[in-house]
């Protein structure tokens, strides 16, 4: 099975992914995610079993623009509780990839670069920044 991913920084779509946990009426959960899909904005729509009902993951342009997103879902769908969301600005790993924060691949995923990677990562994470002025 082959996969090919879309460049984003070139595609306009910035690496920022919201992943979103919704509650739904069984007996409506096919036809919505049906419609659910069928936004620009969503990359995946996967039916879960309890105690959520559907996982979206969707491309949003920038971070402020989650808030609205998650508006537009409640308009148009009213049915669909929102239970939790996630926010990835960076997914380190994609297709075996390793990926550098650009967005470009950077070498292969294996066990023992997963750890120095997450690592520094974790690293990265803990290090506060320092103020801007």
């Amino acid at each position: 099975m082959y996969r090919r991913e879309v460049a984003r920084a070139l595609s306009g779509w910035p690496v920022v992914s919201v992943s979103l946990w919704a509650a739904v009426p069984q007996s409506r959960a096919p036809r919505l995610a049906e419609r659910i899909s069928a936004l620009r904005e969503i990359r995946l729509c996967a039916s879960l079993s309890v105690p959520y009902d559907l996982l979206l993951a969707a491309w949003l342009r920038s971070v402020d623009d989650i808030a609205p997103f998650r508006s537009r879902l409640a308009e148009r769908f009213p049915q669909l509780e929102g239970t939790g969301r996630a926010l990835t600005t960076w997914p380190m790993k994609l297709g075996d990839h390793l990926r550098a924060p650009g967005g470009g691949a950077c070498g292969r995923w294996s066990d023992a670069r997963a750890e120095a990677a997450e690592a520094a990562l974790l690293d990265r994470l803990r290090t506060p920044r320092p103020a801007a002025g």
